[in-house]
């Protein structure tokens, strides 16, 4: 889903944050006894244990969050280990969720066995691909200066797979746990997975409040979103055949989210590719989920006064067509392709000529409506009707240009529109896909 405008034309070109915390109480009460979980536990010991321990470097704090990552047995020791001025408010809670995070990362490379502090020029190519170039989207400068440790592994399993890294804070000479940066991470990563969770569970509802705030537009109604969220749960539920648990996270940072789902179909089912879904961090705080699905319709065929009269790509004679639609109000030659103009519409036939230059049949190739509600494309698209009259019979057509194809056996053909800035529909095309 690309990002929608408020005004009509840019659409046709182009939380109150949620914080993972433990509250933790310890009451006495002779005869009964209260009992923490074991992660609430190290949060309430730890306060007092890290307090006093001495700054430090970047390379210990490098060390500690290295070993929290390769095995879930060191994340307690690794973070009792962390002064509580280096923590940068950052909770148990937190650190051990983040390093789970990256570990399982981690696990497609195999075990990492030392780490290295990325020099300037690698550091800021990384924050470049994280930042991107689109000013809609908030950058990582909000994070203060950091730097970039990366896992590094001597038997690597897969060179090509992501590479596993995560930052350090520092404020001249003087490092720490990049707080705010981890926290924020985990609020992304937690509501693109909840995106992901509506599709699984078929949440419709719950889906349609996750993707409302992309479309800001006049033309995305209620139930215009409604029938995008609908049309996304069906696309998943028929398309997507790997399971969330195999989704390849790509990049992690609290502005830009990125997965790789390794098995969706294509749209005849006979193709297996990947497919990437993005979320990003919009400027006001807001976020976005990138998922470009594709636009799928059956096949379409050309109608007037309400009935089936052409299909795409079949051959007709003179006097079919004739009986079909009537006279032409004109009849024009370029070279083996004839035109008839009737009033509203223009078809096209790559025909045969006679020895008078005459056609006598010819191959449907293609279609214009112009106006007249005489004629429509299948039963449903007609000149005049609005742009929020078509999202609800195909939801995704705004993020394709308003273009899209299907074959039907005798070759493909792409439907097209145009508007006028009212957004009504001024120009229907159904014609034969070139090149």
């Amino acid at each position: 889903m690309k990002k929608r405008q408020d005004s009509f034309k840019s659409v046709f070109k182009g939380t109150a944050k949620k914080t993972l915390a433990v509250l933790m109480c310890a009451t006495l009460i002779t005869g009964m006894a209260f009992s923490l979980t074991g992660c609430k536990i190290i949060d309430f010991f730890s306060s007092g244990l890290n307090v006093s321990l001495n700054s430090l470097s970047e390379t210990e704090l490098a060390r500690l969050m290295t070993n929290a990552i390769l095995s879930d047995r060191n994340v307690a020791d690794s973070y009792n280990k962390l002064p509580s001025s280096q923590l940068n408010g950052l909770s148990y809670s937190m650190f051990s969720e983040y390093c789970s995070i990256l570990r399982k990362c981690s696990q497609e490379h195999g075990t990492a066995d030392s780490f290295r502090i990325l020099n300037e020029t690698d550091k800021q190519q990384y924050f470049a691909a994280i930042d991107g170039t689109d000013n809609d989207f908030q950058t990582l400068d909000v994070y203060g200066d950091m730097d970039v440790v990366e896992l590094c592994y001597s038997d690597d399993k897969n060179p090509n797979a992501s590479p596993v890294r995560f930052t350090i804070a520092k404020n001249g000479d003087k490092y720490a746990m990049a707080g705010r940066y981890i926290t924020d991470s985990m609020l992304a990563y937690s509501y693109i997975n909840h995106y992901f969770d509506m599709i699984d569970d078929g949440n419709i509802d719950g889906l349609e409040a996750i993707i409302k705030s992309t479309y800001d537009s006049d033309i995305y109604m209620n139930s215009v979103i409604y029938a995008k969220a609908n049309y996304i749960a069906d696309y998943y539920r028929m398309k997507v055949k790997s399971n969330m648990v195999d989704y390849q996270l790509k990049l992690f940072a609290p502005t830009h989210i990125t997965y790789v789902i390794p098995e969706v179909l294509s749209g005849e089912g006979d193709k297996i590719f990947s497919k990437k879904v993005e979320l990003r961090l919009q400027r006001d705080g807001s976020f976005y989920v990138q998922d470009d699905i594709p636009v799928i319709i059956n096949e379409l065929r050309f109608f007037g006064d309400g009935e089936s009269k052409l299909r795409m790509g079949s051959t007709y004679t003179k006097e079919e067509i004739i009986a079909l639609l009537g006279e032409p109000v004109i009849v024009s030659y370029d070279e083996n392709v004839v035109i008839l103009t009737y009033s509203g519409m223009t078809i096209r036939l790559n025909a045969e000529l006679d020895k008078d230059y005459e056609w006598t049949t010819g191959r449907l190739s293609s279609i214009v409506l112009r106006k007249d509600d005489r004629f429509t494309i299948g039963e449903e698209l007609f000149i005049g009707m609005n742009v929020s009259e078509l999202l609800l019979i195909y939801p995704m057509f705004d993020e394709c240009d308003f273009t899209a194809s299907f074959q039907n056996g005798d070759g493909e053909f792409v439907l097209s529109f145009q508007f006028d800035d009212f957004g009504n529909v001024t120009r229907i095309r159904l014609g034969e896909a070139v090149g």
